[in-house]
């Protein structure tokens, strides 16, 4: 049987506190119930500043900040640019197909990936300027800079088109395990190369000019008796600052390499289960139980935030004064940057944040899986 059909996926690490191997019945679909959330302890307040209504979110789905403007899609074929302070609509798009991830978006063109396989680019006017099939199933948020959008299939090719052509430049590929998480992450790019993780737990580092392999190493490594227990695949998307690239693996190791070598800076034990975020002093993630960690650059603890167990937080946004993740049940939370203390938290639609919040100033800005894009300003 051929490899490709044989696979089996997991829902997105977003939910994956839930998920359900599909076909096999092996989790129960009941819901236990959820601790009660534990007081606000103040020195932070947010209220919402605009909405939008997105279309429908969920794993992969989260805005994106370019510049003065946010760029955003939904699953149903909605694609916008909004003014960022307002959020007006500048311009916005129906493509008449699903989608399976976000957008995209250098701040001149904007690409999404279709469920039916297909690459589509948007001109600054959110005219379409060319269509690609992919040959395979999107599975990444299309990565757009430096002339290029660059996506993995679910056939574990990494590819790059042109963005004013819409040629396919280079492919890069690796045979995949039997069984994957099924989320739907980024590629992390800079002036000379993208980073792409991958099924196993690898992370790999591809020339922009030509998909050569510049090196690859482990940030998690498979282990368990079964096919289930070794999965190890990055979660969320790889992340750059300074001279490190940082990822997190399925319940399994967090770590930073070096962008010029992949060499471990730091890593460590973590039981990861969404993306992480960093800036030049730390590094937050959220584990399988809810708990929402912070680390120093090098790799030591700082802090643990147990209050939110069960509540299967999205992946973090760390601000200056701040770190934000959003619910299950839709809340948003906003956590202190110094300490992990609850200090505010903010109702949206009741369905769940499972993306990023993004920051644009002084806003948050997160995307609801009901379908509603929410500008939060943090005081």
């Amino acid at each position: 049987m051929n490899p490709a059909r044989r696979r089996l996926r997991l829902l997105g690490a977003g939910l994956a506190a839930t998920a359900v191997l599909s076909g096999c019945g092996l989790w129960s679909s009941s819901k236990p119930k959820l601790p009660e959330l534990p007081a606000v302890s103040g020195g932070a307040a947010a209220r919402v500043a605009w909405t939008f209504e997105s279309g429908p979110g969920g794993p992969g789905f989260q805005p994106l900040v370019v510049g003065d403007s946010v760029v955003v899609a939904g699953r149903n074929g909605l694609v916008a640019r909004l003014d960022a302070a307002t959020g007006r609509a500048i311009w916005r798009t129906d493509l008449g197909k699903p989608l399976i991830a976000g957008a995209g978006s250098d701040g001149e063109v904007t690409v999404v990936a279709a469920r039916d396989g297909s690459l589509i680019a948007l001109d600054r006017e959110g005219k379409q300027k060319w269509s690609s099939p992919a040959g395979a199933e999107i599975v990444t948020v299309p990565a757009v800079g430096l002339g290029l959008a660059i996506v993995r299939g679910s056939d574990n090719r990494v590819s790059a088109w042109e963005l004013d052509t819409g040629k396919r430049r280079w492919t890069f590929e690796r045979q995949p395990p039997a069984l994957v998480l099924r989320q739907t992450a980024s590629i992390a790019m800079d002036t000379g190369s993208a980073y792409v993780g991958l099924p196993g737990g690898r992370l790999v580092a591809l020339s922009l000019q030509n998909g050569a392999l510049r090196w690859e190493a482990a940030i998690g490594l498979p282990r368990g008796s079964n096919e289930i227990e070794r999965i190890a695949d990055i979660v969320g998307s790889p992340l750059i600052s300074g001279r490190e690239v940082c990822a997190a693996a399925w319940r399994g190791r967090i770590g930073c390499l070096d962008t010029a070598t992949g060499r471990a800076a730091w890593g460590r034990d973590f039981a990861a289960a969404a993306g992480i975020d960093l800036d030049s002093r730390a590094v937050v993630a959220v584990d399988a139980d809810g708990g929402v960690q912070a680390f120093s650059r090098s790799g030591a603890s700082l802090w643990r935030q147990e209050g939110l167990k069960r509540r299967q937080p999205s992946a973090p946004l760390l601000t200056g004064s701040h770190v934000l993740v959003g619910d299950s049940l839709g809340m948003l939370h906003v956590l202190s940057r110094d300490d992990g203390a609850l200090q505010a938290r903010l109702a949206t639609d009741g369905s769940p944040l499972v993306g990023a919040p993004v920051l644009w100033r002084n806003l948050a800005i997160a995307q609801t899986t009901g379908g509603t894009l929410y500008a939060v300003s943090l005081d």
